[in-house]
């Protein structure tokens, strides 16, 4: 059994999938990627976020993980037909061989999770909460407040995490703001349990409200399964290269040995 501490650790991992859902403009559909560097300046894993909409309303991403030799080793995919801070998901992590997820119903929302192997399915319901987040809708949710933290508002929030098939409480706040950029802080909304967690630090661009950087804990673990600090930047070019021209020849190579 995890000792008590060990327990929140998981929650500001945890938002390492729930808040990089970088949606930006309004189109049919986009591309996003995210380039998270470890604390030894290494590459870590990319992210690329498949992004659709249906009249200026987002719907669906699809989140593809790959390690720093291009080589898949997760995928999330959303959708938000419960609203936007209520996104339905399935995440399933490759290398742990692992799947967790969320489904978000009009009364209530059923949280899973299992291990590939398994056949057995752990999961539980909990009541619906209008103060409540869910997968990639905990970034809408800190869009849709964005003025409000400018102006100095502490956001409260019931962060549901079905890798614990739990719901907790969190706080977001200014940390600091500079020009048009707005760094905010999200930690565990118990001063006792904060002294021992790690935070979450995220930068927003004011003018375009989009997700500039991230960091903290990652929920992708790394090689040796073990959860790693990191810095996430986002690309809004739409430009694929970075990573679809260096993985399909990654793949070619490994098909030709």
């Amino acid at each position: 059994m995890q000792q008590p501490v060990e327990r929140w650790l998981i929650v500001p991992a945890a938002l390492a999938i729930f808040i990089l859902s970088p949606v930006s403009v309004f189109a049919e559909g986009e591309w996003v990627y995210g380039k998270a560097i470890n604390r030894s300046g290494e590459l870590e894993f990319i992210e690329e976020h498949i992004i659709d909409y249906e009249d200026e309303r987002i719907v669906a991403i699809k989140t593809v993980y790959y390690d720093a030799d291009f080589n898949k080793i997760g995928e999330q995919v959303s959708d938000f037909v419960q609203g936007p801070q209520f996104g339905s998901y399935e995440f399933v992590d490759e290398r742990l061989r692992y799947i967790d997820g969320a489904r978000v119903m009009q009364n209530q929302i059923l949280v899973f999770r299992r291990d590939i192997a398994a056949d057995a399915i752990e999961k539980k319901y909990l009541p619906r909460d209008s103060r409540q987040v869910v997968g990639q809708g905990f970034h809408q949710f800190i869009v849709a407040n964005l003025d409000s933290l400018v102006r100095g508002a502490v956001i409260s929030a019931k962060l549901v995490l079905p890798a614990q098939l739990d719901q907790f409480d969190i706080r977001i706040g200014k940390h600091q703001i500079e020009g048009n950029r707005l760094q905010v802080r999200i930690e565990l909304d118990n001063w006792f349990l904060s002294l021992f967690t790690p935070h979450v630090e995220a930068e927003y661009d004011l003018t375009t409200r989009r997700l500039l950087t991230y960091r903290g804990l990652s929920m992708i673990a790394d090689k040796s399964g073990k959860t790693v600090e990191v810095t996430v930047s986002y690309d809004y070019s739409q430009r694929r290269p970075m990573l679809s021209s260096q993985y399909s020849s990654t793949a070619t190579r490994s098909k030709r040995n």
